[in-house]
Parts: C-alpha cells; structure tokens; sequence
C-alpha cells in the first residue's frame, strides 16, 4: 500500500500510540506475528518521517505472565517513551500497565505495574489514554462499571502512581463499555473523542467542549456526540499533536466482511468557526486526493462507494457535497465538504 501501513504476516490489529520522539515519528500497534487471526497479542512497531511512508521495528511488547497485551497509548516524558497498555490476565481481568524507552526501540515494563487497576463495581477495563494536563499526566480510561459504560479519569505527577479522581464520561446509551477513549486540542477546543459498543449511527463519536481538572463540559450538553466519520470500515482511532502543533488522527481500517485490515492514513483534526469538527488529509496527503474516482459516484441523490457492482456505502444528500478521495490498495477514504464528513471503506 502506498499511504497506509499493513503487514504481510500476522494479523494487524488497530493503533495504540503515536509520539513524536528523537527526530522521527512512533507508531504503535496491535499485531499477531504468531497467526493471521485474533490471537495473543503484541504492540507492533514503525517508524516514519512523515506519517507516511513507514519503516518496520522489532515488537515493541510481547505477552509476558499475562494473555495479551492489549491497546493503550504513547507519551513522551524525559527523555523516554513511556507505553500504557491494557494488561489482560489468564483469568481475564484487565489492568494497565506501563513500559518505557530510552532509545525508542527496547522497552523495559515498569517494577510497579500493575499501575493502575479497575475500580469495584467494574468488569471492564481497557484502552488507557495517557496525555500531559497541566503540571502532570492525565489517564482516561474505557470501562464498564455495575453494567453502564463509562469513561473513568486517573491522575498521576510521575507516570508510575495514579490516583483514581472519577467518572470522566457515563452513559448506558453507548452499550456496555466505551473503548478508545481520546483528548486533543485543535484550533483552540479539545475534541473528545470515543469509540461506542453501539452504532449511533457509527461507533467512532466526537464532541468538543472545555477540560478541566474534574471533567469536561461539552459545548453541546443535549446533544454533545456526532460521528464525523461515517463508514463502518474505520475504528479505534489514535491522537497525537506532531512537532509542527497540529492535531492529527489515525485508526485502524477493517473490514470484518473481507478480514482485512490496515492503519487509516494521518488525518488534521480542525475545528471550524461554528465549532464543527472537520478531518482532512494530512500534510502530503492533500496533493494526492483525486476528484473523481470510479469507486464514488453521486447521482438521484445519493453518494455512494461501489466496486465490481456492489455498493459498499450508500447515503442521501440533497445536494452533491465536494467530495475529494485518497485512493491506495484496496481502499477508498472519501473527504466531503472539506472534511465535514468522512467515509472509509474497504473496497477489495
């Protein structure tokens, strides 16, 4: 693929982390070296210049005396990678767990781990989400508590003791549990960004709002989510700011139909004047979308993404919407109306 990491062995599961660290940029990822299938997994790792074009390392973390390292995040903090990961035990309990890097390539696991533990009521516990707030670290986490989905909040001042503060997020509309929980700032507002067990219409769900040591208020308290990507083929989505200060995106693109899967290409987050959130193409990226794809068309009102005779992704507009595609190996990502909208699908 030309704009997308994949791999050729194993299974390629969804991103964990991306960091800025010594001149070259950090993607993390789930993988299965061991079988093209879900299995124990590790973090995968690759290097790049440009969230682009991707160069593989060695398995960053592989299972230990647990059965699987499963997803979390990345942050930069003296001089070291620092890796938080959910822990998933042979009894499956989850906790988080973290490692760190001095040279970006051996990770060592943190003496203390478990470094953080679900509160009593809970039965899930995943994808922790590590970020710098202040004079300190904030975590969110993924959770289940006594049956309702919620987003819990964690502080620590050194990465290693975290002190449990709260509910961050609690809502029994999005299932049992929310996943992938994420904060950025763009454009002067932080987007809030969550993945729900149920479709609303789609999983991946973004608000915008203000943080502040004990919570977030949204800026739209009835309403507050929206999906900005609206296929059904882009999940778990990652943030980081790269070493220009610009809010990007990546998640993993699967497709459970085709078993097929790969890292989405980097996306800007931007917040525009009426506080909608937008996605575009980053960088280079834009100077490679085309207008005109066989695999989009729009006619009688209707956007679709087709190939082969079978229409992959179909949705009413009433007016035909600027549409501009990213076109690699397999998949299509269409940009509507400056980002306003995206769609994601994996054509072949």
């Amino acid at each position: 693929m030309k704009y997308h990491y994949s791999k050729k062995e194993g299974w390629l599961g969804n991103p964990c982390g991306l960091v800025y660290f010594k001149n070259r940029y950090h993607l993390f990822f789930q993988v299965n070296p061991e079988s093209p299938r879900y299995g124990r997994m590790h973090w995968g790792h690759a290097i790049s210049d440009d969230l682009i074009s991707w160069e593989e390392c060695p398995v960053a973390l592989s299972p230990d005396e647990e059965l699987s390292c499963n997803s979390g995040s990345a942050v930069v903090h003296d001089g070291k990678i620092w890796l938080f990961y959910t822990s998933l035990s042979f009894d499956y309990t989850e906790t988080v767990c973290a490692a760190y890097s001095e040279d970006g390539m051996s990770f060592t696991r943190c003496s203390q781990n478990p470094v953080a533990v679900m509160p009593a009521g809970g039965t899930k516990f995943r994808d922790p989400f590590v970020m710098r707030y202040g004079k300190g670290f904030l975590m969110l986490t993924g959770a289940c508590v006594e049956g309702v989905a919620k987003v819990l909040m964690f502080e620590s001042d050194n990465l290693i003791n975290w002190r449990y503060k709260g509910e961050f997020l609690s809502d029994s509309r999005f299932g049992s549990v929310i996943e992938a929980p994420q904060l950025i700032e763009a454009d002067g507002r932080w987007v809030f960004i969550i993945q729900s067990e149920k479709h609303l219409p789609t999983k991946v769900l973004f608000a915008t709002g203000d943080l502040n040591g004990d919570g977030f208020v949204f800026d739209d308290e009835k309403d507050p989510f929206k999906p900005v990507e609206i296929g059904n083929d882009l999940l778990n989505p990652v943030t980081f700011t790269d070493r220009e200060g610009a809010a990007v995106l990546m998640a993993w693109m699967f497709s459970t139909k085709m078993n097929s899967s790969a890292v989405s290409i980097p996306r800007e987050i931007t917040v525009n004047r009426n506080g909608g959130i937008c996605m575009i193409p980053y960088g280079e990226l834009r100077n490679r979308t085309v207008r005109e794809s066989s695999f989009v068309s729009f006619g009688a009102g209707r956007l679709r993404v087709h190939f082969e005779g079978r229409t992959l992704f179909d949705k009413a507009y009433r007016e035909c919407p600027e549409i501009n595609v990213i076109e690699d190996v397999g998949t299509v990502e269409v940009f509507l109306d400056g980002g306003r909208e995206t769609v994601s699908v994996f054509v072949c």
